[in-house]
């Protein structure tokens, strides 16, 4: 079901498309899935080898989604500081309630065992010089010493980005914003699927642009348009197939071009709603899992890390073998293929639960004060 939300900017109202939130939500768990390093089970055999390439679909959904929410609303004169606004405190508090939480938990670490402060605080893999970088979410889109802290927030970095040149597209362009960033996405997919491809922020900033892009002209093409009645067999086919082409990406080339073109499959038909996936994607489970979406992918780095960290004080004296790990370095669950496989989902539903308070006692709240105050400046008009 597509929802309206209240309010909205004269005659403009903006839509709300639930069942995008739940492919966020299972995006955010293949994330996670990607990130617990293991050398035996589903990872050894290669299954997860490009789930990383989830942070792409979070692009194409955010471009149909901003669209959905913003774009008229833009194109006839919605303020863009306010615009900025709302979606800057929609992300940064999380982004820099979890910085917070890793500098304090390395230097805590570092006070423990100083052989872990050869270079930054974890032996290399943060450095201090970075936190301003790292705090202003400028990690995705100018140069750092090294990897920055929380690493996945490079991809909000890039959306924050997204957001500054969609919001001055729309309001020099109004509703035409879309030809020009379809043009763009475009020259970025054959570009990486014929050309050299992009490497460190280049390659960043180009896939935010593409999938961003192809997310925007979705969107406004499902509103210019009017989307036949597929029927439920035929659209539940589509659905299926559409999913089917993600996963075939994502267990073989892992191509950004072609896992792009099958994001935007999925997204669009998720939209339309009328075939079974999309409507189990509705279901109340996958809704909360949307919910929870960003604070689980803003968490799980660091509660990995923290799990690794214990197994390594705890599994000597247990006798056990559950991964090859030592406190601040590398780390990998190991076999049996069952254990391995049994302990990433244990982790992925600690992650999940750490993330729930993150969300409802930082994320959540910080974007319904920034919601009232926008309402206070112009009322009726802040989403």
């Amino acid at each position: 079901m597509v929802r309206p939300i209240s309010g909205g900017s004269g005659a403009v109202k903006a839509l709300r498309y639930p069942v995008l939130d739940s492919l966020r939500g299972l995006a955010a768990v293949g994330v996670v899935f990607h990130h617990i390093p293991a050398v035996a089970g589903l990872s050894a055999a290669g299954f997860d080898a490009n789930f990383g390439r989830m942070v792409d679909l979070f692009f194409v959904l955010s471009g149909f989604v901003i669209a959905a929410s913003y774009g008229a609303k833009l194109s006839e004169g919605y303020p863009v500081s306010r615009f900025l606004w709302l979606r800057w405190w929609r992300v940064w508090p999380l982004h820099a309630a979890m910085l917070t939480v890793f500098v304090l938990s390395m230097l805590a670490l570092g006070l423990v065992q100083p052989d872990l402060r050869t270079h930054g605080l974890m032996a290399g893999r943060s450095d201090p010089a970075d936190l301003p970088i790292a705090y202003l979410l400028l990690q995705g889109v100018v140069p750092s010493l090294g990897p920055v802290w929380n690493h996945p927030s490079w991809s909000v970095s890039v959306e924050v980005l997204l957001y500054i040149v969609a919001a001055v597209a729309w309001r020099f362009a109004g509703q035409r914003a879309w030809m020009p960033w379809l043009a763009l996405a475009i020259a970025l997919l054959v570009f990486m699927a014929f050309g050299p491809g992009f490497a460190g922020l280049a390659s960043n900033i180009g896939r935010g642009l593409a999938g961003f892009g192809l997310g925007l002209f979705l969107h406004r093409a499902l509103e210019r348009s009017s989307p036949p009645a597929l029927g439920t067999g035929v659209a539940t086919a589509l659905e299926i197939a559409a999913f089917v082409a993600l996963g075939g990406v994502l267990w073989s080339s892992g191509s950004i071009a072609a896992f792009d073109l099958a994001a935007a499959a999925v997204v669009a038909l998720a939209a339309l709603q009328q075939g079974l996936v999309s409507r189990v994607l509705t279901a109340a489970p996958f809704q909360w899992l949307g919910t929870m979406s960003y604070a689980l992918y803003m968490v799980h780095v660091f509660v990995i890390g923290r799990v690794f960290d214990l197994l390594a004080v705890l599994q000597p004296r247990f006798g056990l073998l559950i991964a090859d790990t030592t406190i601040g370095g590398e780390d990998a669950l190991v076999g049996p293929s069952w254990q391995a496989d049994m302990v990433k989902l244990a982790v992925i539903a600690l992650c999940l639960v750490v993330a729930v308070p993150f969300a409802r006692l930082i994320e959540q709240p910080a974007r319904r004060w920034s919601r009232r105050v926008a309402a206070q400046q112009a009322p009726n008009t802040a989403n």
